[in-house]
């Protein structure tokens, strides 16, 4: 693979809780599903699992509650990293988000890695926590000042005020910030975050590979102790080939087409109306046979230059499928991986050994 990558990228799997039954036996069949799915990605060897949040009904089966959830995952697990891709920060109380991460921390044993964004994916549940959508930025600028406070253990009410109970040193490195300008980026990279890019209407090259560089630049300069902790969001689809997996998605995608296209134009990227479902997927997922989705990896300007986490989101349907998922996950860990030089950590082999 071309580039700069010191190290092969760590692996991980992005989970989207679609669901049409909303129906509670059908929601908590759901969550016994994912469950299980990151049992056999821990199985198999994936460094990391992703879930993001979602309010309200606005999306089919969102997940509010992602640290609620991680934490059934972290007594089920023993090595595979929980993170969050992302929590809406704005509509967070930060000191109240710090104390449920400091507990999910300690059930998880150091692994959780918390993943925090502005929360553009939750525009229309703003109104109902008191806040304008057009506020994100502010009071995600705030309320991360405070998070960070809490994280660290530094009195949180005057001199002499109430530190964060349990402290664990290490949370605070494991912090991860959604972009969405390079300033941001900047930002991030001097409070010694790592950093999350990859939405779908946000150009791997135009987009997210200025935003990266400008992190590692700041990070450079702030902290030149620092590795860089840069996580690339990416549609993966793995099958027998580029035809093969067009044919097997197209009939749930293309009707999306429209409205994710919608979306993208909002945030600045015209370039998605119109566009075929191979012609969607050629400008923003990795997909065919294995061969293809690593030269895919090494054409990837933000995953060969500066990439050190590749998190794959498999999603297509309106419904989480889990057969679909652990196909996505086998081909990624047994096929994927080792051709771009990855292999299981020896965390994750320990845990596996009786």
């Amino acid at each position: 693979m071309t580039g700069t990558v010191r190290e092969p990228l760590k692996l991980g799997f992005a989970f989207n809780l679609g669901l049409v039954d909303r129906t509670r036996e059908a929601t908590a069949r759901l969550y016994d599903e994912v469950l299980e799915t990151i049992l056999h990605a821990e199985a198999v060897g994936l460094d990391g699992v992703w879930v993001g949040q979602h309010h309200f009904d606005i999306t089919p089966g969102p997940v509010p509650s992602p640290l609620v959830l991680l934490a059934a995952v972290a007594r089920e697990t023993n090595s595979v990293s929980l993170g969050t891709g992302i929590v809406t920060l704005p509509l967070e109380d930060p000191i109240r988000l710090a104390e449920d991460a400091a507990v999910l921390d300690v059930l998880a044993r150091g692994r959780l890695h918390l993943g925090l964004g502005t929360g553009g994916a939750n525009l229309g549940g703003f109104g109902a926590f008191g806040h304008a959508p057009g506020d994100r930025h502010r009071l995600y600028d705030e309320k991360i000042v405070r998070l960070e406070a809490a994280l660290r253990g530094q009195p949180l009410d005057g001199p002499d005020g109430p530190r964060l109970q349990p402290l664990l040193p290490g949370l605070p490195q494991r912090v991860w910030e959604g972009v969405t300008s390079e300033e941001r980026a900047r930002s991030a990279a001097r409070a010694d975050h790592g950093i999350q890019v990859g939405a779908f209407f946000d150009p791997a090259g135009s987009g997210q590979l200025p935003k990266v560089a400008a992190y590692v630049d700041e990070l450079r300069i702030a902290h030149p102790s620092s590795a860089p902790r840069v996580g690339a969001f990416r549609f993966l689809y793995i099958g027998d080939g580029k035809d093969a997996v067009v044919r097997e998605i197209a009939p749930d995608l293309a009707p999306r087409l429209p409205v994710m296209a919608e979306r993208a134009a909002q945030s600045g990227n015209r370039s998605l109306g119109g566009l075929s479902v191979r012609d969607y997927l050629d400008r923003v997922a990795l997909y065919g046979s294995p061969a293809d989705v690593v030269d895919a990896i090494a054409a990837d300007p933000v995953l060969s230059a500066h990439g050190t986490h590749l998190v794959a989101n498999s999603s297509f349907h309106d419904t989480f499928d889990a057969a679909h998922a652990r196909r996505q996950i086998d081909a990624l860990a047994t096929e994927v991986g080792p051709a771009l030089g990855w292999r299981r950590s020896p965390r994750a082999e320990s845990a596996a050994t009786p």
